[in-house]
């Protein structure tokens, strides 16, 4: 089974303060006690980006003990923590595309359109043109956060089929391929 969750940002302090109707102190154990309650040996687990915060060997022990194979496809905060090669079995550096079943899913940290920024732009213009060229189905994306006013993301305007799977959207648990809007 493949699982997708995006946003995780372990050990990001600041992010309790940018974002306190959603997370909490210890979101960090509530995601791991998630993934160690889902995952088998048998599944892999894709991170679409902002992973880690920090890097801290008491939490790359625990990591490293959750079974299955672990992807990241990078975003735009995983780039501090040089030891991320440690976490994963591959590390791709915008997108990466996954079959499920017949179905073409492009996975990037970025949405085809952010309506609450106009940071990324360029980058923005880059997932939409992926996936027209790669003939998707399905963009996988992270990066837009809960926020109160219900802006999401604006890819449909875009003609881009998305799903958001930062944590913040799926309970701080990783959204599985059978549930995802395909079929």
């Amino acid at each position: 089974m493949k699982y997708f969750i995006a946003d995780t940002h372990f050990f990001h302090r600041n992010i309790i303060r940018l974002n306190p109707h959603k997370r909490k102190e210890g979101f960090e154990d509530l995601i791991l006690s998630n993934l160690e309650r889902l995952l088998t040996p048998q599944d892999e687990l894709f991170i679409v980006g902002d992973f880690l915060w920090e890097f801290r060997e008491d939490f790359l022990l625990r990591w490293k003990g959750l079974p299955g194979k672990k992807f990241l496809v990078k975003g735009n905060h995983d780039s501090r923590v040089r030891e991320l090669p440690l976490f994963f079995d591959e590390i791709f550096q915008f997108y990466h595309l996954v079959e499920v079943g017949e179905k073409r899913l492009l996975l990037c940290h970025y949405p085809s359109k952010d309506l609450r920024t106009y940071r990324f732009i360029e980058l923005q213009k880059r997932v939409t043109g992926l996936y027209f060229e790669l003939n998707a189905d399905l963009l996988i994306h992270g990066h837009v956060h809960w926020n109160p006013f219900c802006v999401f993301c604006g890819c449909y305007l875009n003609c881009v089929k998305c799903l958001n799977v930062n944590c913040e959207f799926t309970g701080f648990k990783p959204v599985s391929e059978r549930e995802l809007p395909l079929w």
